[in-house]
């Protein structure tokens, strides 16, 4: 408003109204209140991760039984929550001593097993004989002789090979523990592997193995021990 002495006047808003061109307060954006940050873990993890995990949250959590398992039965102590409830059903357990091998049984197995391998190696060096004769004529020179002896050895520790290693490994048997009902397993009660029969044929080379029968356990032999086998009497079974 204009004064008549040419001032110009300001005449006062009435109550309840805002000057021209000042904001109205509520027309003012209000920042978003911020959320309260967690407390930072001393390990470097975020503790907020945390915060709702309950005791409930970690307890033990309940498998239903399946077909072909069974519960691990507890071995005393404190019950471990993480531990798994089942297992796999195992057809192998520890051979029990009451199944092994008399000792007379585990005699008569060698001896019957010596006199098969005596046979066969006899009738495998009168084979080469033969062959070599028809070969060379009945006059032979002692390089043949050697080579033929060389030979027979070779087939021969082949065979013996075979008779322990191969039937052992893939049936359990030799002839001898077939005809007196024994057989060859591993200390865990389940089939030898190859392996073990291996060494069980290598340990029968030490000197004297045949008497270790005599000392200790008397139905388990070094090679038994070395080898970590068993002979067990399947007619106990």
């Amino acid at each position: 408003m204009k004064c008549p002495c040419g001032k110009q006047l300001r005449v006062p808003a009435p109550k309840g109204t805002s000057p021209a061109g000042a904001a109205s307060p509520a027309a003012r954006p209000t920042a978003p209140a911020r959320r309260p940050q967690p407390a930072a873990s001393p390990l470097g993890a975020d503790a907020g991760l945390f915060d709702e995990l309950t005791e409930t949250d970690l307890g033990p959590v309940a498998v239903a039984p399946q077909p072909g398992l069974k519960p691990v039965a507890s071995s005393g102590g404190g019950h471990n929550p993480y531990a798994s409830s089942l297992h796999e059903a195992s057809d192998t357990s520890p051979a029990s001593t009451d199944n092994f091998a008399s000792q007379n049984k585990r005699f008569l197995n060698y001896f019957l097993d010596q006199v098969f391998i005596q046979i066969f190696a006899f009738g495998i060096g009168l084979v080469v004989g033969v062959v070599m004769i028809a070969v060379n004529g009945p006059e032979s020179t002692p390089e043949q002789q050697a080579t033929v002896g060389l030979l027979s050895s070779f087939i021969a520790l082949a065979f013996i090979a075979f008779y322990y290693v191969g039937m052992e490994a893939i049936f359990g048997v030799t002839l001898a523990k077939l005809i007196t009902g024994t057989r060859v397993v591993s200390v865990d009660g389940g089939k030898a592997g190859f392996g073990k029969v291996f060494g069980r044929t290598l340990a029968r080379m030490i000197p004297f193995e045949p008497f270790s029968y005599l000392f200790g356990d008397n139905r388990v032999g070094w090679h038994d021990t070395l080898s970590g086998t068993r002979v067990i009497d399947i007619r106990k079974s």
